[in-house]
């Protein structure tokens, strides 16, 4: 699904005239309820994937909620042309002003791990500073020459960054490669400048090595004992039910 129509240059395009949200399912019980009372599915509990559209409030669809983009448009062509009609109505206000994170470092490395990019940690144990990080990275996430490159958390540092290694203790800015599996990641860029973030996300999109991932990338996984432990639990039937396949392997 990703590749018939989130993955196309149209559809990519025309989501830049968007605030584009992924909700991870199955992490956080709020986003569950929400995302449960968009869809009515065959098994009346939250399944594994939903999409929509709002408008700027966030509360008035402006496309049928459904399981997926082909319950509203028929292929990626029609899928950009809707979405460039539907930004007509609403002209943008302002740039994009926040930098886009993930929850936490342990769902992060798991995202870029997925999405093949190199993972960008923000660090600084005093929130204030870390606000200040955040804006300082929000000008470069959405540069011509960073945007969409990177999966980007915040976190305090410490244990924040167990699943981390070759982190030094004063860094500010990480650029990670996450491992095959998401559970882990290994610096490959850093610095604890503040004056310094483009140079190392540069640095770092050079570093970085996408891994190809094959078909059998679930069934190794599942042979080397590697679970994902959700959050909450999960309730859609058929994945759960593929989840404790895999679990018993």
């Amino acid at each position: 699904m990703d590749r018939s129509f989130l993955s196309q240059p149209a559809v990519i395009a025309a989501s830049r005239q968007y605030v584009c949200a992924r909700l991870a399912t199955y992490e956080d019980e709020a986003e569950g309820k929400f995302l449960k009372a968009l869809v009515r599915t065959g098994s009346g509990e939250l399944e594994n994937s939903v999409f929509a559209i709002f408008g700027p409030d966030g509360k008035d669809p402006l496309v049928r909620p459904g399981r997926s983009m082909k319950g509203v448009y028929k292929d990626a062509a029609a899928m950009a042309d809707g979405m460039t009609k539907l930004a007509e109505w609403f002209p943008p206000k302002a740039d994009p002003a926040a930098v886009p994170l993930v929850a936490d470092v342990r769902l992060a490395l798991d995202v870029a791990s997925a999405d093949g990019q190199p993972l960008v940690i923000l660090v600084a144990k005093d929130a204030g500073k870390r606000k200040e990080l955040e804006a300082a990275a929000a000008k470069l996430a959405w540069a011509k020459e960073f945007v969409g490159r990177f999966v980007y958390v915040s976190c305090g540092g410490g244990d924040d960054l167990a699943g981390v290694k070759g982190s030094d203790v004063d860094s500010v800015l990480l650029v990670v490669q996450p491992d095959r599996y998401g559970l882990k990641g290994t610096v490959i860029a850093q610095t604890a400048d503040a004056a310094k973030l483009a140079d190392t996300l540069t640095a770092g999109n050079k570093k970085f090595v996408r891994a190809a991932k094959a078909a059998s990338h679930v069934r190794d996984g599942q042979r080397e004992g590697v679970f994902w432990e959700t959050k909450t639990p999960v309730t859609d039937p058929m994945e759960a039910a593929a989840r404790e396949r895999g679990r018993k392997k």
